[in-house]
């Protein structure tokens, strides 16, 4: 056992419930007498009840003997569930996660395998000269023990070396090989186990034989399991009948003795595999010490079991059904974190199959021990052992032989390796009992097929493997032995892992400092750096590409440099970086440069901001070189200032023109925002006065100088960043110092306000635009901030107004961007009344340019909502009517809207929303608002109204249905009156009426039918007749403008006309039906002259239709082939017959037979006349198939609405039919049959359907009726009396006193009590609350029982049923809650009505 010092944390598991809160129920353990009493469920303990049937008898009746089983499925220790936190992972193996060829595992090579070749050589050695047999069993401790076939022992010391043989060839012959072997805790004594059942004790310090047990185990049993416990004088073993025994080891009067005792009988469940807990003398204090824990194994369960004082089970967990798997079982000591301390407590796992669980056995203290689940591992592979190889690594074995090693923490699989080659020992000899006549259970024998517990041992940080002739050991490798291994792979692999080792993030790792991280990281990052120039020296060596273009040099060295550059930034070591490795880089000039052009990403992405001033110098010269400045400058940008040779850097760029680089350099080293700008501002003034249109790399220029300023009046770092606070307002007012300095020719400026007016010339629409963006700032914005404003107001004007130099536009520019810096200051700016006229002008004077327009239009829009410009006083009235020409003029219609609201000319504002395109103006909308408004006097809404009538043709034009909604919901005007003013436009009144009548739909529910005469627009072309509905229509009532509407839409929407008249009742049935006839609506005269009650008529208009379309198909007897359009004529056609069908449909039931027969007989004939034409061409035209598919369709309409033989004898009467074979009409027969038959069967199934359900109705109803009713108590729930006296409400000669009323809920009153209320003083206000629900259902129904006798009294007893009490099943809560029994079968059977309705489907 490994010893204690994990550095393991479960703290995260530990969580504390309180038991109140959670409702969590009180628990003791069960002792062992009874969990030991029941048997398993044997759906999912068959395999443990296959056991042996000569099992211990009476007098050797096991402790735990007929028991564990009582633990089933349904018992789980409430602590455990209290405490338990359930974290289950799915892990796959490394072999089954899909991997690039060659590139090994992120965690490296984490196991190696060794053969203990020495050991190895001996035991094969004595396997030949002693005869001894092959190996069966391992045991290791600071000794290593093997078992053999022929009942030897070899003892082997640490150096391989055979220390000595215990045992003889009689003791093999006698006691059969070895199935068993233990050492004692400090490696004095030994148990060997052997294949018969016999137990021998050795003194391992002189190899006497010490103890002979023959006695332990029951005959004809072979020992499984020996083992110590931390009680020299205590061990247990188990035996292959899946008992477990304890062996109590004495010594009196220089005689040895054992006593056995059976802890477990394999009876009822066949014991596997035992563990007993080891604790280290380092922890001689925990609380299990004297506990003694034993952990078992079934073939369904897990259970620890204290051995002292006395034998009691401590815990239990089922296991899933696995019958090929045996379980698994390993303690291991750990250190877990509670609040304020760590304590090392043993963690239990145990595995079967394909699952691992881990338990933490936590001590409260001296004698509560409760096991708390810390996670659950589902592998995707089977494993036969387990073992723990660190605290917190594992290392599993498959069926396949192949070692998984597993970190616990993470639930990772770090490696796979194959050891097949060991070829492990199994038992499954031992487990079959071979040598005692292999009397064991099928169960047992088909788990031991792969039980290989013995071939694996844990000890000392390493694994024991036994092999069929060799004995290997398992081994974490040291760190460095790991990165040592991935190097062989390459050397990118292996700075990777050991990157996972720098971090700390490397699992399985041994050989690193573990409290000391700067020490870590120090050893790692040397090694690192080791395999980084080693990697250096190759790349430009041995793995350099020999031939090939330059580009693919260039590429390879493009893929080596990140990897140091990456790596060296990781570790902090830029210093390697820039000497050693880039010196050798140095060496070739492809690789230099490659180098070089790496650093780019790096540095822009502010990861490498401090490089040597050499290698800077190169940077520099190679990237000038290759004229990459752009990358230059975006580089200096991030560059730390004090890494850059400041004279060679400024020199280049000022030759280069890199402007932001040097504002940058300026502003970051040296502190001076203002100097950079002025020399810049001085280059860009002197190309402006030249009079020269401006170069590309000057306009670049103006346009960053107009940024810079922007950056520094907000007080940001230019291009990107911020500034501290205190600079960031040094930089402002600089900035706005620099702007209203009058002259500055020590700066080698010229000119008044140099800055203002450059800049002015440079861009003057962008220079204030920046201003205006600024002015928003907080530093414009107080008080002070106003002032600043107004001055650099003053000085605008002062250099573009009050001198030359500046084209209108630019002036105009300058108006705009003070009527908006007017509107938006918080004081306003003072202009004279002169300069207010001014800007009025240009803003006013329209622009080619719709977006100058807009500007300018916001700018007024601004000035007048603000005040500058106000027309609320005499003295501007003036200036107002000016200002409505100039807006007129300039189609300024939101500055119209504004001023003609503020002078109350609403009806002119009407006339700008009108003439407004914009997508915010609405005209419907603001008359509408202006109607309904109560601060409008009667004469300006009549002023609003008559515009509104001038400009009728206008509004459609916008929007009809809006329009009609103004007109019938503001206006109230007569449709008459509108009508009348557009008859001289039929379109225009068209849409107006379009708008009326689609408004008024549209509001009507879809859903809604509005019948007229019987007929929807839904049952006419496609719908199932309805039930006749009076709905209320939504259309006007004056029948002409109906009519009118009518007409207008046959000349225009001819394909609405039939909605139109489907949902129209207004309109006279006569007038419509001559306005359809007349504009040829075929559909809409069907349906007038159907709803008429003319069929006929209706028929033959839409049969005719029909006939149009169908002498499409082919003339009439020639048969030559017409043009129709393929398949979209055909459904052409298919639309209109099924009209003509719909129509039949609907008729059929209102005419007599000869009627029905007409009808349809003609209908039929249409489609198979083409059929009769083109019967007879070779080839037979395309459109035959189409004409005998739509017959068939028709015959199937047919059916239910004619008679089969009518229908038969027309179709065999036909022409196209009289001829030929009866394949021809063999489909349309077996429809005829199909369908007949698809209708018996329906019917039948519908009436099976009822039959069942009646039947299961009145089973419930019998079953309610004849079910007894007891009561709760003997006592009346009112009076608290006995039920068979009288209650305390009742006189004594009243006869009714004696009865008593019993409700389902359980519930018992005497009747006297729950009508006349008896005495409720003592009822609970709950209680009281139940009496008067019972009796008001009581009273309900008591009234109709005294109407009629049949009320049910059986020995005195009323019963009443009720579902308001708190009892009752769930059938009786699914009744009305007011529901009192039915005391009459007869009667609730009578009261049921079954209806039988069956409508024929149509045939398919």
């Amino acid at each position: 056992m490994e010893d204690s010092n994990f550095p393991l944390d479960f703290n995260e598991d530990e969580e504390t419930l309180d038991e109140d809160e959670f409702n969590i129920p009180k628990f003791s353990l069960p002792t062992l007498e009874s969990i030991l009493a029941e048997p398993d469920d044997e759906s999912t303990l068959v395999l443990d009840e296959l056991s042996l049937s000569n099992v211990p008898d009476e007098g050797t009746s096991s402790i735990l003997a007929e028991s564990i089983n009582a633990l089933s499925e349904d018992y789980r220790p409430p602590e455990l569930d209290a405490l338990k936190n359930w974290e289950t992972t799915s892990i796959a193996s490394n072999e089954s996660r899909p991997k690039e060829r060659g590139i090994k595992s992120v965690h490296g090579s984490v196991i190696s395998l060794n053969r203990m070749t020495m050991l190895s050589e001996n035991l094969a050695s004595s396997a030949e000269k002693r005869s001894a047999g092959r190996p069966t069993v391992l045991a290791v401790s600071s000794l290593i023990g093997v078992g053999t076939s022929r009942g030897f022992v070899l003892i082997f010391d640490t150096d391989q070396k055979l220390k000595m043989c215990l045992g003889t060839p009689q003791i093999g012959e006698k006691y059969g090989g070895v199935s068993a072997l233990e050492f004692n805790i400090d490696v004095t004594r030994m148990l060997v186990g052997y294949s018969k059942g016999e137990i021998l004790m050795y003194d391992i310090t002189n190899g006497k034989l010490l103890r002979t047990i023959t006695d332990a185990t029951p005959p004809g049993t072979a020992v499984l399991h020996v083992k110590f416990t931390d009680d020299l004088t205590l061990a247990v073993c188990n035996d292959s009948g899946g008992s477990v025994f304890e062996l109590n080891f004495r010594r009196v009067m220089g005689v040895r003795s054992c006593e056995s005792r059976c802890l477990f009988s394999g009876s009822r469940g066949e014991v596997c595999t035992i563990a007993p807990l080891h604790l280290t003398q380092v922890i001689a204090d925990h609380a299990v010490r004297d506990r003694h824990l034993l952990a078992m194994g079934t073939l369904t369960k897990v259970f620890v079991v204290a051995l002292r004082p006395k034998t009691k089970v401590v815990f239990l967990h089922r296991l899933g059904m696995n019958p090929s798997s045996a379980p698994l079982i390993s303690w291991k000591l750990s250190h877990f974190k509670y609040n304020d301390h760590t304590t090392v407590d043993p963690m239990l796992m145990f595995a079967r199959g394909d699952v691992v669980y881990f338990f933490h056995a936590r001590c409260e203290g001296w004698g509560d021990i409760k096991f708390v689940h810390l996670r659950t591992m589902n592998l995707t592979y089977k494993i036969i052992n387990l073992a723990w190889i660190n605290s917190q690594t594992i290392v599993l074995v498959d069926v396949r032989e192949q070692l998984h090693v597993l970190d616990v923490d993470s639930q990772t699989d770090l490696e796979s390796k194959s050891a097949d080659h060991i070829k492990m020992v199994y038992n499954n000899a031992t487990f079959k009992s071979i040598a005692t006549g292999g009397n064991v259970s099928a169960a047992l024998a088909t788990v031991g097929e792969r039980a290989c517990y013995h071939s694996m041992v844990s000890n000392g940080g390493s694994i024991y493997l036994l092999g069929y002739d060799s004995i290997y050991t398992a081994t974490l490798n040291n760190w460095k032995d790991r990165i040592n291994i991935a190097l062989t792979y390459s050397h990118q692999h292996a700075l990777k892992l050991a990157l996972t080792f720098y971090n700390g993030t490397a699992k399985a790792a041994i050989g690193l400092p573990s409290g000391n991280r700067e020490e870590r990281m120090n050893l790692v990052s040397e090694m690192i750096l080791e395999i980084l120039v080693e990697f250096v020296d190759l790349s430009m060596t041995s793995l350099c590409p020999d031939s090939g273009k330059l580009q693919v040099l260039i590429d390879f060295y493009r893929n080596v440099v990140p990897v140091c550059v990456d790596h060296c930034l990781h570790i902090g070591r830029v210093d390697v970086l820039f000497t050693r490795i880039y010196e050798r880089f140095r060496d070739d000039c492809v690789a230099h440069g490659a180098f070089l052009e790496c650093l780019e990403p790096y540095i822009i992405n502010d990861r490498l901001m401090i490089i040597n001033p050499q290698v800077m110098k190169d940077f520099i010269e190679h990237y000038q070189a290759k004229n990459m400045l752009e990358s230059i400058e975006q580089c200096l940008l991030h560059l730390s200032v004090e890494s850059l040779d400041l004279n060679q850097v400024m020199h280049m760029c000022w030759a280069y023109g890199l402007y932001d680089a040097i504002i940058s350099i300026h502003s970051r080293g040296m502190n001076d925002f203002i100097t950079p700008f002025c020399e810049l501002l001085l280059m860009l003034q002197s190309s402006l006065k030249t009079g020269n249109p401006l170069s590309d790399k000057l306009t670049t220029l103006g346009n960053k100088l107009l940024v810079y300023m922007s950056s520094c009046l907000a007080g940001i770092a230019y291009p990107t960043g911020n500034l501290a606070r205190s600079t960031s307002m040094s930089v402002k007012d600089q900035m706005f110092e620099c702007l209203t300095t009058p002259f500055m020719t020590e700066k080698g400026l010229e000119g008044i306000y140099p800055v203002v007016q450059t800049l002015l010339h440079f861009s003057t629409k962008e220079f204030l635009n920046v201003l205006s963006l600024n002015f928003a700032e907080e530093y414009f914005r107080d008080e002070e901030g106003c002032s600043k404003v107004q001055c650099i107001v003053d000085i605008l004007l002062q250099v573009m107004v009050e001198n030359e130099g500046f084209r209108p536009d630019q002036i105009g520019s300058l108006f705009t961007f003070l009527a908006r810096q007017s509107a938006r200051q918080n004081s306003p700016l003072h202009l004279t009344t002169l300069l207010r006229h001014q800007v009025v002008e240009f803003l006013t004077t329209p622009s080619d340019n719709s977006t100058d327009n807009e500007e300018r239009q916001q700018a007024l829009v601004e000035l007048l909502e603000c005040g500058v410009l106000s027309s609320d006083d005499r003295e501007r009235s003036g200036e107002t009517a000016r200002l409505v020409e100039l807006a007129e003029q300039a189609a300024f219609y939101r500055v119209l809207k504004i001023l003609h609201t503020r002078s109350r000319r609403f009806d002119l504002v009407f006339l700008a929303h009108l003439r407004d395109t914009s997508s915010d103006s609405d005209a419907f909308h603001y008359v509408i608002e202006t109607m309904s408004s109560y601060d409008k006097s009667e004469m300006e809404k009549k002023l609003v109204k008559t515009i509104v009538m001038d400009h009728i043709k206008d509004l459609i034009k916008l929007d009809s249905g809006r329009m009609a909604s103004l007109f019938m919901s503001v206006f109230k005007e007569s449709m008459q009156v509108i009508a009348e003013k557009l008859k001289d436009d039929p379109l225009m009144l068209f849409n107006f009426l379009r708008g009326i009548f689609g408004d008024r739909s549209k509001h009507s529910s879809t859903n809604d039918l509005n019948k007229l005469g019987g007929i929807s627009m839904e049952s006419y072309f496609g719908g199932e007749d309805m039930d006749d509905e009076t709905s209320t229509s939504s259309y006007p009532n004056d029948p002409h403008i109906c009519e009118l509407y009518l007409d207008l839409l046959c000349q225009y929407k001819k394909d609405e006309v039939l909605d139109f008249v489907q949902e129209c009742y207004v309109v006279r049935p006569r007038t419509a039906l001559d306005l359809v006839l007349r504009h040829g609506a075929d559909d809409a005269s069907a349906f007038l002259l159907e709803k008429s009650g003319d069929i006929s008529a209706a028929f033959n208009i839409l049969i005719g239709v029909c006939k149009e379309k169908m002498q499409l198909l082919g003339s009439g007897g020639g048969g030559v082939e017409v043009d129709v359009g393929g398949g979209r004529y055909y459904e052409i056609i298919n639309t209109s017959m099924d009209k003509v069908v719909r129509l039949c449909q609907r008729n059929s039931k209102k005419l007599v037979e000869k009627q029905r027969e007409k009808l349809w007989f003609s209908l039929l004939d249409l489609t198979l006349k083409p059929q009769n034409n083109g019967g007879g061409q070779d080839p037979p035209p395309p459109h035959l198939d189409f004409c005998k598919e739509r017959a068939r369709k028709t015959l199937n309409s047919m059916i239910g609405h004619m008679s089969l033989s009518a229908v038969l004898q027309k179709i065999i009467q036909d022409p196209a039919y009289k001829s030929g074979e009866f394949s021809e009409i063999k489909n349309l027969l077996l429809g005829m049959l199909d369908t007949y038959q698809y209708e018996k069967t329906l019917i039948g199934t519908t009436l099976h359907l009822l039959s069942r359900d009646r039947y299961k109705s009145l089973n419930q109803l019998k079953s309610s009726i004849t079910h007894g009713i007891a009561p709760r108590s003997q006592f009346c729930s009112i009076c608290r009396n006995p039920l068979l006296r009288g209650g305390s409400a009742t006189l004594v000669t009243d006869a009714a006193s004696q009865k008593m009323i019993v409700f389902r809920n359980g519930s018992q009153y005497h009747e006297g009590c729950l009508l006349r209320g008896g005495s409720v003083s003592q009822i609970s206000l709950q209680n009281c609350a139940s009496v008067e629900k019972d009796r008001s259902s009581f009273e309900s129904w008591r009234k109709p029982q005294q109407q009629q006798m049949g009320a049910s009294f059986v020995s005195g007893v009323q019963i009443s049923d009720n579902n308001g009490g708190g009892g009752g099943n769930q059938k009786t809560r699914e009744r009305s809650k007011s529901k009192v029994r039915t005391t009459s079968f007869l009667q609730d059977f009578e009261d049921k009505r079954f209806t039988l309705k069956i409508k024929s489907p149509p045939l398919m």
